[in-house]
C-alpha cells in the first residue's frame, strides 16, 4: 500500500479508560503542572491540523481540561468494549481521506521530537504502517495511512488493531528512536511512580 506520504494526518488520542488498575482516574493525574492528558493534547495538536481525543469513562471530568489546546473531542459510548472501539471511533470522525498518527492518552512524557521523527518518516518511507520502537520494542505513536482505513472499521473488536499493526510485515517500518518514553504508558500506581520520577524538572 505504497503512497507518497502527502496529504492530511489527523491525530487520534485515546483517552477512554476506565483506569481500573490505576484506581483515580489517570487523565486527570498531575504532572508537573498539568493533567497527563494536557501534556499529549499540546504534543499533538500543536503538530497537526486535526487532532480529536476519544473519551469515554468520566468524560465530563476531562472535557474542560483539554479546552486551552487545539484538540475536538468525542465521546466513544461503546469504551468498555476495549481500545480497538476507541480507535475505530476517531477513525470514523475525522477526514476520511487522512493518514492516522494513534497516540495513547497516558504517555505524557511523549516529546514532540519522536511525533515529528514518525510525520518525517511518513514523508521518506513507503509503508503504510510505520511504528517507533526502542531497544527493539514497538511503541506508540503510530502512524498508519488511510489505505487502512476499512479494515481497521471492519475489525471485529474481540481481535484488536493488533490485526493490522502485526498483520502486514511486508508494509511495515518499524523506526527505532532514541526515547523510551514511547513504550511507557501508566496503568499502575507504580507507573505512576515512575513517570513522576523521571519527569523532567
Amino acid at each position: 500500500m505504497q503512497t507518497d506520504g502527502t496529504g492530511r494526518v489527523a491525530g487520534i488520542i485515546l483517552a477512554a479508560g476506565m483506569s481500573t488498575r490505576m484506581g483515580q482516574l489517570k487523565q486527570l493525574l498531575p504532572l508537573g503542572d498539568r493533567a497527563a492528558i494536557e501534556w499529549i493534547a499540546e504534543v499533538v495538536g500543536n503538530r497537526l491540523d486535526e487532532v480529536v481525543v476519544v473519551l469515554g469513562h468520566r468524560a465530563e471530568a476531562i472535557v474542560p481540561v483539554l479546552a486551552p489546546y487545539p484538540v475536538r473531542w468525542v465521546v466513544n459510548t461503546d469504551y468498555q468494549t476495549g481500545m480497538l472501539s476507541s480507535v475505530q471511533c476517531g477513525v470514523r470522525v475525522v477526514d476520511t481521506e487522512a493518514d492516522y498518527l494513534i497516540c495513547l492518552g497516558d504517555q505524557p512524557r511523549l516529546s514532540g521530537a519522536v511525533v515529528d521523527r514518525v510525520l518525517q518518516a511518513r514523508t521518506q518511507v513507503g509503508e503504510g504502517i510505520i511504528i517507533p520502537t526502542a531497544n527493539g520494542k514497538r511503541g506508540h505513536p503510530v502512524l498508519i495511512r488511510n489505505a487502512y482505513r476499512a479494515e481497521i472499521l471492519g475489525l471485529p473488536l474481540d481481535v484488536g488493531l493488533n490485526a493490522v499493526t502485526r498483520g502486514h510485515p511486508e508494509d511495515t517500518c518499524e523506526l527505532p528512536v532514541a526515547e523510551d518514553a514511547i513504550l511507557a504508558d501508566m496503568d499502575t500506581p507504580a507507573d505512576y511512580q515512575r513517570e513522576l520520577e523521571q519527569w523532567p524538572e
